[in-house]
């Protein structure tokens, strides 16, 4: 049995800090939230395993067994791109704080892989799932997605044999992809500090014969002495600009 090995501070967790993370876990509690609304024998959700009439998870491993007994949902993220809207995404600039803020639109998609023994079940479920983010799609808004549940897409039965192989008693899904987009702001500050000062740069040079047995020469040198060459070169990036009087006027 192996176990994980915590290698320092856990990483803080929010919108902010994992915006992927984040909105999968958004689509997940909303889906439980709906199935926890159902009659117990109508694909019930309940937070007790035991209990639970459906699986409903984010992306993961479920065992085909606990498929045959209850069909499950598998929330899981697709590729996720920005708009690029606005020049450089510029959205204000601060001048007390020395702050440049920029925001920018993330767009994205959602899959909801509902699974089941049947097809039809598979699909019932499916239909649920996208009728009841097109009908409630203000909740997931109040949590920060935007246009949601406007271009939902239901997928076909899969086909026999593509889930679980070989197997007799196949196991069939049926995909809802959700898009959805989200809005992200970052801040640049203070934006005139100074990350480098200077670069000092030792150079040495002379002559070198690396290989075993390579033919040596006269080392170059002026009036028999060789020369061997050091100095300490400075490099500071500081800009001096020089104020010049306005020139007077030609009459």
């Amino acid at each position: 049995m192996s176990f994980r090995t915590n290698t320092g501070v856990p990483l803080p967790q929010g919108v902010s800090e994992d915006p992927l993370t984040h909105y999968t876990r958004v689509f997940t509690r909303f889906l439980q939230l709906v199935f926890a609304s159902f009659e117990k024998g109508e694909y019930q959700w309940s937070e007790d395993e035991n209990h639970s009439d459906i699986i409903i998870q984010d992306q993961g491993t479920v065992n085909r067994e606990a498929v045959e007994r209850r069909p499950a949902i598998i929330v899981a993220r697709g590729p996720v791109s920005f708009a690029n809207i606005g020049l450089d995404q510029f959205k204000k600039f601060d001048f007390s704080e020395g702050k440049r803020t920029h925001t920018d639109l993330m767009g994205g998609n959602i899959s909801y892989n509902c699974l089941a023994k049947e097809g039809l079940e598979a699909q019932k479920i499916a239909w649920v799932s996208a009728y009841a983010t097109r009908a409630l799609k203000r909740s997931l808004m109040r949590a920060g997605v935007h246009r949601v549940g406007e271009e939902i897409q239901i997928g076909a039965e899969s086909p026999p044999g593509s889930i679980v192989q070989p197997d007799t008693e196949e196991v069939t899904m049926v995909s809802v992809n959700v898009p959805f987009h989200a809005q992200q702001t970052w801040s640049v500050e203070p934006i005139d500090k100074i990350l480098l000062k200077g670069i000092d740069i030792a150079i040495n040079s002379k002559l070198n014969y690396p290989d075993i047995g390579a033919k040596k020469i006269r080392s170059p040198g002026i009036y028999g002495k060789v020369l061997s060459y050091t100095k300490l070169i400075t490099l500071n990036s500081g800009v001096r600009v020089r104020l010049y009087q306005t020139p007077t006027s030609r009459k």
